[in-house]
């Protein structure tokens, strides 16, 4: 009965990537589909810490599968560990450079406070001074923005320079930002904290370089209600991307809090910003890893997740021309994780699984997602990010 069951399983997600390769032969040689780097990818979840050859393998694969555009944490607690200490430039150094020879464009979440700058002896609490974390921001603006002194050093690589940042992740969940319930502690709690914090590093951003572009911290849950949250404490002229997560059992929900977010940014008279899908995806957990209550409608199989990622990508590019949302571009969670962990159901987001070495191993969502990205984007892309057009399908020769 088992094996019966397995069978079946492999059967219904054989017909949906079916279904998926003949949308793609059905597009092949069709004009783009969707806005410049639509096609967006979160790295991180430990490969950021794999040995380089690794990394470098990682990446290409992530190019060739369509990824245009990726978002990792900047993680200033590794990069500045000493108070007044130089800034270590090393790891970030390495990871824009993969980013240019793959021309994938990147979106730092620059996070993650050092012990010697946060509030508490938390990893997530937020800066003691938002002046500390804006100047970090800047220097890392002057490194890897249109003027940065790493393109002046690495002339041998594509110029692909940051022009995106996004300040912080989530500050409206304690857990990503952390303020002990003290009185001392309360200016720092979210919204009005994470404004402070905001206002400091949207000048600081913009005071490095005028063409460069400030990304609100993604908003997850209830995001809409966060975000009338954060105008009621002053956020508005502060950024220039809103940033939508949501996590949910139904696709068609993930577009209906786009929609209510835009709203509410229309309300506020910044219906013509930008705005992102920043983490979009489902874990395929079941039966793999322990499922606490809250998160059963979200989590799935492989097969649910294929047959989400196709329903939603469907419904986003629709938002795309749809003027009450106008999202701009999606990014996937996540590019790889381990597929081990039985405590963390977000260990089993990635489209591909490591094993902690070299190796990858492809889940189902992976070709999905590839054949997704060929039709949107109407070819076929490359590890050094150049993309070959789809060859256009043969018309049959039907002798008279």
């Amino acid at each position: 009965m088992f094996a019966i069951k397995q069978a079946m399983r492999v059967a219904a997600v054989g017909a949906l990537l079916l279904l998926v390769t003949a949308a793609t032969a059905a597009t092949a040689g069709a004009a783009r589909q969707v806005p410049p780097r639509f096609l967006g990818m979160f790295w991180g979840d430990g490969i950021e810490a794999a040995p380089q050859p690794t990394q470098d393998a990682a990446w290409n694969l992530m190019s060739r599968a369509g990824v245009e555009t990726a978002r990792l944490v900047f993680n200033w607690s590794l990069a500045q560990p000493e108070a007044d200490g130089p800034i270590d430039f090393t790891a970030l150094d390495r990871v824009v450079a993969r980013a240019a020879r793959t021309r994938i464009e990147l979106v730092p979440i620059v996070m993650y406070a050092p012990r010697w700058a946060r509030i508490a002896d938390t990893v997530a609490a937020p800066p003691k001074d938002p002046q500390t974390y804006a100047d970090f921001v800047a220097a890392l603006v002057r490194r890897y923005g249109p003027r940065g002194s790493f393109w002046r050093e690495h002339r041998e690589l594509p110029y692909v320079p940051l022009r995106y940042w996004q300040i912080w992740n989530e500050p409206h969940l304690p857990y990503q930002w952390t303020v002990p319930d003290r009185r001392e502690f309360r200016r720092y709690a979210f919204p009005n904290g994470y404004v402070a914090l905001l206002r400091a590093a949207s000048a600081a951003v913009h005071g490095a370089d005028r063409s460069a572009r400030v990304v609100l911290a993604g908003l997850t849950n209830d995001s809409w209600n966060q975000l009338s949250a954060l105008y009621d404490a002053g956020v508005r002229g502060l950024f220039d991307v809103g940033a939508v997560q949501t996590y949910t059992g139904k696709p068609a929900n993930v577009v209906r809090a786009l929609r209510l977010f835009r709203a509410v940014m229309r309300r506020h008279g910044d219906g013509r910003k930008g705005l992102w899908a920043t983490e979009v995806g489902w874990p395929a957990a079941k039966g793999r890893a322990r499922v606490p209550r809250y998160a059963r409608e979200v989590v799935t199989d492989d097969r649910g997740v294929v047959k989400r990622l196709l329903v939603v990508h469907r419904l986003l590019v629709r938002a795309v021309r749809d003027r009450r949302i106008g999202v701009r571009r999606v990014y996937w969670y996540s590019w790889i994780t381990r597929y081990r962990d039985r405590q963390n159901i977000f260990d089993y987001t990635g489209l591909l699984a490591w094993n902690g070495r070299r190796r990858f191993v492809r889940k189902p969502a992976f070709r999905a997602y590839v054949a997704v990205a060929r039709a949107l984007a109407g070819c076929a892309r490359r590890s050094d990010g150049s993309c070959v057009p789809l060859p256009r399908p043969r018309r049959p020769n039907v002798s008279r």
